[in-house]
């Protein structure tokens, strides 16, 4: 589960980057709301097509960014932005216990993508992206990449409607 401080808002001066971490943010909230979330596990293909076209497209926000030459602002720059980040569904059952924990990860990894731009140095620029901070946030959408990988290579498990965690019920041949 994300921590609260996550979604407090925050001051950043640059603009551009306040842009793409809304966009992050908006990507955890989405992958929170996905089909499948209500499985127990894995993602549907759909699903794994949008994770592709937003890694592909923060990519490109990313090097765009860290291509631009950081702008001198003096009379404008000392103004800050707020930045508040939308809080993406928890993806819980009755337990407390997430019930499709692929979708969740995805999910928390894309809110801590989010989190970290507006807390990054590049953050107290008038904008473009330091070339420490495009490596290391090219280095976090590369571990939502390779988990997205792992994700639609593992074998599919066939698990009964009732396991959802906690469940009482017990088989088939034991109700009446």
């Amino acid at each position: 589960m994300l921590s609260e401080k996550l979604f407090e808002p925050q001051d950043v001066k640059n603009v551009e980057l306040i842009s793409l971490a809304l966009f992050c943010n908006e990507v955890a909230v989405t992958s929170a709301r996905e089909q499948s979330a209500g499985s127990t596990m894995g993602l549907t293909e759909h699903a794994q097509r949008r994770q592709a076209q937003y890694i592909s497209n923060v990519r490109t926000r990313l090097d765009n960014l860290a291509k631009q030459p950081i702008p001198d602002l003096p009379a404008s720059h000392p103004e800050a932005y707020e930045c508040k980040f939308e809080k993406p569904e928890e993806l819980l059952g009755k337990t407390g216990v997430a019930l499709n924990s692929d979708a969740s990860t995805v999910a928390q990894m894309w809110q801590l993508i989010a989190y970290e731009l507006v807390k990054s140095n590049s953050a107290g620029l008038g904008g473009g992206l330091t070339s420490f901070d495009s490596s290391r946030a090219e280095q976090n959408v590369a571990a939502v990449e390779q988990f997205l990988i792992g994700v639609s290579e593992a074998a599919d498990v066939d698990f009964p409607e009732t396991a959802e965690p906690g469940a009482k019920l017990g088989s088939a041949k034991t109700r009446k």
